[in-house]
Parts: C-alpha cells; structure tokens; sequence
C-alpha cells in the first residue's frame, strides 16, 4: 500500500496540491492520503527544537508505519522522513519516496507514458533538501525532464553545486524580502544568460519562491508536476 505524505506547504497551495492530485490520477495510482493534518516536523528541527521535533517524529511515524511506501512531492519532508527520523533514533519501517522518484520507478515499468513533447527550453533547479542536504537526487528529475521537454540545460552551478533558491533554512517564513530577492538574482544572473523559457523545479518551497521572484523577468517558472501532467495529456 503507498502513502502519499502532502506536506504543509503543498497542502495548503492549491497549485501544487492539484498538481499532485492531478499526477496520481493520471497515473492510477491508489492511495492512503498522510500529511493532511500533522506536520513532519521540519520547522521545529530548523527552528532547533529537537526535543519537540522527537515527539512530533513519533506522531507522524506512527501514521506512516500503516503503509509499506510513503511518497511525498516536499523536499523538505522527503529528507525529514528518510533521513532525519533515523538520525534522532526512530525506527521508520516504510520506503521512502520523492515524487521524481516515484515518477522513474513508473516510467521503467512501463506504467505510465508520455503522450506529447513540451516544446520548451528548460533549466532545472536542484533544491538543497533532495541534493545535497539529503540522498542526492539529481538524475531522476533530469531524465524524466529529457523525454518531454524540447531541451534542458542546467545551471552553471548545479547539482551538488547548487545555489539556493533563498527559501530555505526558514529565511522566507522569517525574512521574505531577502528571500524573494535572492530568487530575483538568481533568476537575473544565471537563468537569464542561459535563454531558458521555463526554470523547474521537484520542490514545493524553491516552486514558491521563485515563482515570486519570477515578476516581470521574462521567465516562467513551473513545478515538474505541471510539466510532467502536460506531457501525459
């Protein structure tokens, strides 16, 4: 059975959460709904409140601990559930997922296609919490990205490499403008110069963030859902 753990921050926009919805139903796959109502508890580990942040872990171990696969869209919550639990001695029993992922696993067994090709230039933004702040995810988004998209760059520092999209760490709940001004730079000074149509990204947060850096710069930004759900259409 697959748990599909939302995550604040994809729950409560209604974009990302449709995009999710709309993703599992084209795929057919059934599952247990988790992360509606409880949070993983990243922002009390960020906020350095460990002792909260084992007690909370319990809570939503105990909810996990009903299904053998949980898979989640937040990088936040991926890291948090797969890595983070552990380190603090919780002993999480189901596999842990993200999204890209989950979508490989059903791309090489064949159960589900690609219909059409966006005909986009795309560049893909590595978030910190699937790369280097967890497993190092960095090739699954990519090839799922190189069979529907026209063409995919990557940023000059990319992967582990990476800059941060200025979400992370807490700075856009604490400080907003800083955060919304490091997404502005980031798109000015290395999406611009690379002439891409679309900046995506496999994280609701580094989504959010530059979407609202994003104003009046030329450039759209996309969550790989959206892109992925166009190409089964």
């Amino acid at each position: 059975m697959i748990g599909v753990f939302y995550g604040c921050t994809t729950r409560s926009d209604e974009r990302l959460k449709g995009n999710l919805e709309k993703f599992l139903e084209k795929a057919g796959v059934e599952y247990i709904p988790m992360g509606v109502d409880i949070c993983c508890g990243a922002p009390l580990l960020l906020a350095g409140y460990q002792d909260e942040f084992v007690e909370q872990a319990k809570k939503v171990n105990e909810e996990i601990g009903k299904v053998d696969t949980v898979v989640t869209s937040c990088a936040h919550c991926y890291t948090i559930l797969s890595r983070e639990y552990e380190e603090f001695g919780i002993d999480v029993k189901p596999e842990i997922l993200h999204i890209t992922e989950f979508v490989k696993r059903l791309v090489d067994e064949n159960k589900i296609e690609f219909k059409k090709s966006l005909d986009k230039k795309i560049v893909y933004h590595d978030p910190c919490y699937i790369g280097r702040e967890s497993k190092g995810i960095y090739d699954e988004p990519r090839e799922i990205l190189d069979k529907i998209v026209r063409e995919r760059v990557d940023f000059e520092l990319a992967r582990e490499n990476s800059t941060c999209c200025g979400g992370g760490g807490l700075v856009r709940a604490f400080l907003p403008k800083l955060s919304i001004e490091v997404a502005k730079e980031k798109i000015d000074k290395q999406a611009k110069p690379l002439d891409v149509d679309v900046i995506t990204s496999a994280c609701p947060f580094c989504y959010q963030n530059l979407l609202e850096g994003s104003e009046n710069s030329g450039v759209e930004v996309m969550d790989f859902l959206e892109i992925v759900n166009q190409a089964m259409e």
